[in-house]
């Protein structure tokens, strides 16, 4: 059994308007070629002396299968320090896992960068959003953001493949607007690195979106990565949400060229929604629908920042990119949500319900005593874990498993 992972050495291929960034991986599965793709323009910040990208991209995917990884390039002697010496021994033991070995071409710590770009994601949600305002016109002027981001990582599709890739390029375009529009540069960088992954977003998107910056590390000086969740909430979960790691993760990550901050950390998600409705540009660009091109209004989070921004008193600023019309007249909907994901100790929801108490907002009667009913997915999802249940799903339905976590 093969128990190495080869990093080959990176090749550039060229079009007329993008450049590849290529390496054919050795692994336990078939070769495979692994490609970052970007625009031609940035072609000159590319950090081709490196494989940085590569090599955090793999991680996971390495950690799981317990494969040690050898690189045909050099790598960043820092990033490798803290890989070597802090991440993968707390992600190996967290998960169970043998401690895999990295090594390399050769360790480099030298500096590349000559560009000195700030940048951050721009997926137009509350984080993203948030991270944007909070970075604008501050003081100290080296750390304004300069460019937006946006990266096929897995948020439009975390397996891959045609569909995840036709979003993003629709993403792509909205990110251009929202730059254009406010006087941002943009960068975008495609990956076919999910399809070889095959592992959930929420708990890999960390080392996803790193791989793309570390990609352009002559470019970008800092950057500012959104986080979901504050200080407090920091834990290794990685089998819930990577997310809760990111002051950890973060750290470890960043190299001689480039570091990577926590944005938001300091804020919990309501706090932040509460410094968010006093950045105007976020009135008609905030988006954080899971389903649809625009704001659908009932999936979870369309649901969840609806009663954050009720619950502050701020929801009619958002009434371009949410019918307030209609959350009016089903508002003992959403209440009923509210209550059920309380039921659940969801902590953003405690948070709204926390508010909604300080305003000495009522809540309709009927919805806190319905709470108590399940709902039709958590019956089919209590059934589905039974015996029968997943005879049904397994044989019956012949659902294919796929197990996208960092354990087997």
């Amino acid at each position: 059994m093969n128990t190495r992972l080869t990093i080959s050495k990176i090749y550039i291929e060229e079009t007329k308007n993008n450049v590849k960034v290529c390496s054919k991986i050795k692994s336990d599965k078939e070769d495979y070629i692994l490609w970052f793709e970007i625009e031609n323009e940035y072609k000159k910040y590319i950090i081709e002396e490196r494989a940085d990208a590569f090599l955090v991209a793999l991680l996971p995917y390495a950690i799981k299968h317990e494969l040690d990884i050898y690189v045909e390039n050099s790598i960043s002697s820092k990033l490798y320090y803290q890989l070597t010496t802090y991440l993968i021994p707390m992600l190996c033991d967290k998960f169970e896992k043998r401690q895999i070995d990295i090594s390399c071409n050769s360790l480099d710590n030298k500096k590349y960068n000559t560009g000195k770009a700030v940048g951050t994601a721009i997926s137009r949600g509350v984080d993203s959003l948030y991270t944007i305002a909070k970075h604008t016109n501050l003081k100290t002027k080296e750390f304004n953001i300069t460019h937006l981001t946006l990266f096929n990582a897995g948020a439009t599709g975390q397996y891959g493949g045609d569909k995840a890739r036709e979003l993003y390029n629709q993403k792509v375009q909205e990110g251009k607007k929202f730059a254009k529009e406010n006087e941002f540069d943009f960068v975008s960088v495609d990956s076919n690195m999910n399809e070889f992954l095959m592992m959930s977003h929420t708990k890999t998107h960390t080392f996803r979106t790193t791989a793309c910056i570390l990609l352009l590390q002559k470019l970008f000086s800092k950057y500012y990565f959104s986080s979901t969740y504050d200080f407090n909430d920091t834990r290794i979960d990685a089998e819930e949400d990577i997310a809760h790691a990111d002051v950890l993760m973060l750290s470890c990550l960043s190299t001689e060229d480039i570091t990577f901050y926590p944005a938001g950390i300091e804020r919990n998600r309501i706090g932040k929604v509460k410094e968010l409705v006093n950045y105007k540009p976020s009135y008609n660009s905030l988006n954080v629908c899971i389903y649809e091109k625009n704001n659908c209004g009932f999936c979870t989070k369309c649901m969840r920042t609806i009663m954050e921004l009720y619950s502050i008193g701020k929801l009619d600023l958002y009434k371009n990119v949410f019918d307030i019309d209609k959350f009016y007249k089903n508002k003992s909907k959403y209440f009923l949500w509210l209550n059920r994901k309380i039921k659940e100790k969801d902590s953003f929801c405690i948070a709204i319900n926390d508010e909604l108490k300080k305003r000495n907002i009522k809540k309709p009667v009927f919805s806190s005593a319905l709470a108590i009913f399940p709902t039709k997915s958590q019956i089919k999802s209590s059934i589905s874990k039974t015996k029968i249940g997943k005879m049904i799903k397994n044989k019956i339905i012949k659902t294919p498993k796929i197990n996208d976590g960092w354990t087997d």
